[in-house]
């Protein structure tokens, strides 16, 4: 049932599950499930634009080994790095400036809180006068209200459809 997009909460009720524990520990989701949930998914870039991998493209089969590579070895916790296994990165914490990294509407809590966070440190330092703080932080906000929009507006559709069915 999980693998047909029945939701958890309603298979705990359908197998008289005492807790969503009990359920998540039976519940084994197929790579087949992940990877169309994957495929479906808005992917944005550090600047919010959309990012598309199309399944039956020539990077299809790629993208989602690549996917799955870096879920498990270079997760952020706000998204995902692009960059090869092998390559170092040359921007140190620098996520949401770089080209390379991607996100998904699973970390928009992340990205909400590091917002406010963000916003703090520009106050903090435009009040000290760290002009040149306060400006790198401006774009790393930027980019976070770009990023916030445009994985909401997916939400938002997301939501309308849903409840529409």
């Amino acid at each position: 049932m999980i693998n047909r997009d029945v939701p958890q909460h309603v298979v705990q009720k359908i197998l008289d599950h005492d807790s969503p524990q009990m359920t998540a520990h039976y519940a084994r989701l197929s790579d087949t499930t992940v990877r169309d949930h994957w495929e479906k998914a808005r992917k944005v870039n550090a600047e919010g634009r959309p990012v598309q991998v199309r399944a039956d493209g020539p990077l299809g089969e790629a993208a989602w080994a690549k996917h799955r590579l870096s879920r498990a070895t270079q997760a952020l916790p706000n998204g995902y790095c692009e960059l090869p296994l092998v390559r170092t990165c040359p921007h140190a914490n620098s996520c949401l400036t770089c080209p390379m990294f991607v996100t998904t509407a699973e970390f928009l809590p992340q990205h909400h809180a590091q917002r406010q966070a963000t916003l703090q440190i520009i106050t903090a330092a435009e009040a000290a006068g760290h002009a040149r703080v306060a400006e790198m932080n401006r774009q790393v906000a930027g980019n976070l209200d770009k990023i916030i929009t445009a994985l909401e507006a997916d939400d938002n559709s997301t939501g309308a459809t849903a409840g529409a069915s």
